[in-house]
């Protein structure tokens, strides 16, 4: 079992752990009104994956292997799949954060005289999101593209409202500090609700998450009844099936409530 079991976490983080470099260049490439090219791909491999365990675990130990393998396979994935989730609110969050911090130090800098450019060389060091702009901007680019196609990213939607101001202030002169201050300040309270709705929804998840890992319990029920579930559960084609389908109605509720939850944050 502790083979299949390791041969089940490969796989996963095989298929979940992201794609080649080429296909992280051509996110970064992604511009406004055409969306990066979708990893529909995964999506298929996991399932397959999934099936060619279970068909390994049938081959080795019958019906039993299969069962096996399916129930530690499929809360592997679950498990790597909401803790991608957590990672990409994190980024979010953080990018959101950083956003409103260039923001508000590009407005700093242009009170004190500094010209737009200038402003944004500097700001770039304390803001590592406009390195990229900045570079841009280094080899002669427009630097309004460059911060809509940074805009892109979770969370920094705000760097498409400011490329979309610095667009307009290069075409009519308008000054960029008043505009750059309201941005912040709208970032910074949105920021603040995104806030108190993730600790209101870390109950939510928390409960689903315990839920999933309820039966466990139940087992230990029944060998301190005297029982023994498991020989039930991987012995018998009536067991197996039990198996299968608590483990995926398990998994699907943890999937389920994180999506809600996701709503709830979105």
């Amino acid at each position: 079992m502790i083979p299949l079991a390791g041969l089940a976490v490969f796989l996963a983080v095989l298929l979940l752990g992201g794609g080649s470099p080429a296909s992280r260049l051509r996110r970064l490439d992604a511009r406004p009104g055409r969306p990066a090219r979708s990893c529909w791909w995964h999506w298929l491999g996991v399932p397959a994956a999934l099936a060619a365990l279970v068909c390994a675990g049938a081959v080795l130990a019958g019906g039993s292997g299969a069962a096996v393998c399916f129930a530690v396979g499929l809360p592997l994935v679950t498990a790597l799949l909401v803790w991608r989730r957590h990672r990409a609110r994190q980024v979010a969050v953080r990018n959101s954060a950083d956003v409103a911090t260039a923001c508000r130090l590009l407005a700093g800098l242009l009170r004190l005289g500094h010209v737009p450019p200038a402003a944004l060389r500097v700001a770039s060091s304390d803001c590592p999101l406009l390195a990229e702009v900045v570079a841009v901007q280094q080899v002669g680019g427009a630097v309004a593209p460059a911060l809509r196609r940074l805009g892109t990213r979770p969370g920094a939607r705000g760097l498409a409202e400011l490329g979309a101001a610095w667009e307009v202030s290069e075409r009519t002169g308008a000054s960029l500090g008043a505009t750059l201050d309201a941005l912040a300040d709208r970032l910074v309270a949105a920021g603040a609700v995104n806030d108190v709705v993730s600790a209101e929804l870390s109950a939510p998840r928390a409960t689903g998450r315990l839920l999933a890992v309820l039966p466990s319990a139940g087992l230990a029920l029944g060998y301190g009844m005297g029982g023994d579930p498991v020989a039930f559960l991987t012995g018998s084609a009536a067991g197996q099936v039990s198996l299968a389908l608590g483990v995926t109605l398990g998994c699907a509720g943890v999937l389920w409530t994180e999506r809600i939850a996701d709503g709830g944050d979105g």
